[in-house]
């Protein structure tokens, strides 16, 4: 791998050799994906490396313009630019995740220390992705597959103080002797954490238990290859426990008195309500060169998906789950990627099909029907480049046929069937100040059909402690096509990027239009044989979504550097002139880094960073529990105020020791330093307590890779 600080033209002379030579990758320094007009950001492995231990979603926040949507301590969904759930796709190895990414408490079901390189796509990718791509691509990008001979791999150890969590992970790879274009690769990690803590009390239940394995076998020619990638996912993930109330009493109690009803001693016990996820991922894939007429990658993948969720029970049902759900995907993607005159491109098809099952046995109505989905796609991208301008189209034709299986009010079986057809576009061009500087312009048009979920969630959510509605179900349960209406976004982006040798700066804004625009809006109270519990009904309205963000990196002199990043995003209700609910607020980060490299090549480096959080000023009104049957308004309304901004103070210090052709790293980190009791907005637990407290860390990594 080459990293360019700034734009370079390098030349590399290869002489005529047998020896099959590993992949050269050129990327830059936190910098927009080179050959695009949209805003790209990356997290490369070594960045990665001081989030081990940490899930997807944390790891991302590091990201201008990506935040993350919480439940609790230990759940974090990515939110870019004001958009998640079935609005970003990820990429995992290649491949999409499918899961139920639906759910606002359903995290992805990704090991991160599966990733050498995290990549952030913003912008509308549905032209090449899908439709599901309106707010962005997350691409989890593997290490890639070596034809090295010798045994090699990685280790790493975590401890981490406020939950008391232990992380362990292995990497192992290798070629083989009689045949050196295959190599193989293993990967396991486990992870066990307790209840985290705040300043003042035990956040109790809220520990995590996690096992993850991986295995890739690939066989590689210079102008062919293929792969068989495989990987499991198993996570059981306790839900604070008092964030189930068992009266509306209780519920506008625990918001006014600022403190958990519920404390309990550290325990690393995960009861109910908790959840339970297993993620099961087959890919193979394969590449043919055809001189004059390009690379044909064909891709399988095949997922399940299981999902429970248990709540609190009566007569000895804890232990049976409340929600139980079998998700079963198969994906092909066929794409041609081709150079012709002065277009590079590609053209491809892609079709998947989804099969989402209730588990019988939960004794309770499901939350989501059973239903199976086929989509097809067809797209076209193509790219020209001249002198110092660099344009980019393409488009994308999609179908979606849906099969709903459900009863009406328990007795009455009902099949109705959805079929959506839907065109999505994008262009851009970008053009070269000179070297060191570029502009660039991106405008996207796509379109999404809601998800069964959004058209027919009824009941209880047990992860998230409230009462659901979708938009076929508030009045009857609707079975006409004629009433849904897709959603259409039509988003423009101009970017600004400079890079220097000790300088960069990208700055990124955007206008987000979108019409039919779905979201949770709060509607009241329920009572249920469990307790009270909000409703929420899902709504279509006309939104606008328009922000900026940007980074900044300055080597200060030789061994001191700053590292800065902000976001900013205006969101409103046009068609209602409201607010929207869970919208980010402003934030940025401050970070300061020295470093130094001894003779013997040890590299040492202390950072102090400062998170800034600003309070939410556009949050939708308050109405307490105990007030809502009083409340006849018809804005949005939330059950508690916006909480303060805050600022934390974190500090790292590590070492990395040469140990003869290996690297030992040791690294000590310490978040919120000085023990700051804060709340975040887009905490959906933040009602019923704070954010942990102190937590430091202790990372230890041995690299023994023999090709590095």
């Amino acid at each position: 791998k080459i990293n360019l600080q700034n734009n370079t033209e390098l030349t590399i002379q290869l002489t005529a050799d047998e020896t099959t030579l590993r992949e050269i990758e050129v990327v830059g320094n936190a910098s927009a994906k080179t050959g695009l007009t949209n805003s790209s950001y990356s997290l490369s492995q070594q960045e990665l490396e001081h989030f081990s231990g940490k899930s997807l979603g944390e790891a991302l926040k590091r990201v201008p313009g990506v935040s993350a949507l919480q439940t609790g301590p230990a759940i974090f969904k990515p939110v870019i630019d004001g958009l998640h759930s079935q609005r970003i796709l990820i990429l995992n190895n290649g491949i999409r995740q499918e899961g139920q990414q639906w759910g606002v408490e359903h995290a992805p079901e990704i090991d991160p220390f599966i990733a050498s390189e995290i990549k952030v796509v913003k912008g509308s990718e549905a032209v090449r992705y899908g439709s599901d791509a309106i707010g962005g691509v997350i691409i989890v990008d593997t290490p890639p597959m070596h034809q090295a001979q010798k045994f090699g791999g990685e280790l790493n150890a975590g401890l981490f103080s406020n939950n008391r969590m232990g992380v362990f992970s292995g990497l192992f790879e290798g070629g083989f002797k009689n045949a050196e274009s295959m190599s193989w690769r293993i990967q396991s990690s486990v992870k066990k954490g307790g209840d985290y803590s705040t300043p003042d009390y035990v956040l109790s239940n809220t520990g995590t238990h996690e096992l993850n394995f991986s295995g890739a076998l690939s066989w590689k020619k210079e102008d062919r290859g293929a792969e068989i990638y495989t990987s499991s996912f198993n996570t059981e993930i306790g839900i604070l426990r008092a964030a189930h109330t068992g009266s509306l009493e209780d519920f506008d109690n625990s918001i006014r008195n600022q403190k958990p009803w519920y404390i309990e001693d550290f325990t690393y016990t995960i009861n109910a309500p908790r959840q339970k996820i297993n993620h099961q991922l087959l890919k193979v894939s394969a590449f043919k060169k055809f001189p004059g007429i390009g690379t044909l990658n064909i891709l399988y993948g095949g997922q399940y998906n299981q999902r429970k969720e248990y709540d609190i029970r009566r007569a000895g049902r804890t232990n049976k789950p409340a929600l139980s759900l079998d998700l079963f995907s198969n994906i092909l993607d066929v794409s041609l990627d081709h150079t012709l005159g002065g277009l590079t491109g590609s053209i491809g098809i892609n079709g998947t099909y989804k099969d989402n099952a209730n588990v019988p046995g939960t004794g309770i109505r499901p939350l989501i029907p059973n239903y199976k989905q086929v989509n097809t796609g067809l797209f076209i991208i193509e790219k020209y480049r001249k002198d110092k301008w660099l344009m980019e189209a393409g488009v994308r034709f999609d179908y979606q046929h849906l099969q709903v299986v459900s009863f009406i009010n328990n007795q009455d079986l009902v099949k109705p069937s959805f079929n959506f057809n839907y065109v999505s576009g994008s262009a851009g061009i970008s053009y070269y100040v000179n070297e060191f500087a570029r502009l660039t312009s991106h405008a996207g048009v796509s379109m999404r059909p809601p998800h069964v979920s959004e058209l027919y969630s009824e009941g209880l959510h047990h992860g998230t402690a409230a009462i659901e509605r979708g938009l076929m179900n508030q009045n009857g349960f609707q079975t006409d096509q004629s009433l849904v209406r897709k959603e259409i976004s039509t988003k423009f982006t101009q970017g600004f990027q400079v890079i220097r040798k000790t300088f960069s700066l990208e700055v990124s804004a955007y206008l987000n239009h979108i019409s039919n625009y779905v979201f949770l809006k709060p509607t009241g109270t329920a009572l249920t044989i469990r307790g009270y519990f909000p409703v929420f009904d899902y709504n279509q309205t006309e939104a606008i979504l328009t922000g900026i963000d940007g980074l900044m990196h300055w080597d200060i002199s030789k061994h001191i550097e700053y590292a800065g990043t902000f976001a900013y995003l205006y969101a409103k209700d046009v068609t209602n002139n409201d607010v929207l609910t869970f919208i980010p607020p402003a934030q940025m980060e401050h970070a300061f880094t020295w470093h130094h490299t001894m003779k013997k090549g040890q590299e040492f480096f202390i950072t102090l960073s400062a998170p800034v959080a600003f309070r939410q000023t556009r949050a939708p009104k308050t109405v307490y529990p105990l007030d809502v049957a009083a409340y006849e308004g018809e804005k949005v309304f939330d059950f508690a105020p916006a909480p303060s901004g805050y600022v934390l103070l974190n500090a790292e210090a590590g070492v990395k020791i040469p140990v003869h052709d290996h690297t030992l790293s040791v690294t000590v980190e310490a978040e919120n330093l000085t023990n700051n009791s804060y709340r975040v907005y887009m905490n959906r637990l933040r009602y019923f307590a704070d954010e942990p407290g102190t937590n430091f860390m202790l990372r230890l990594k041995y690299n023994f890779h023999s090709h590095d």
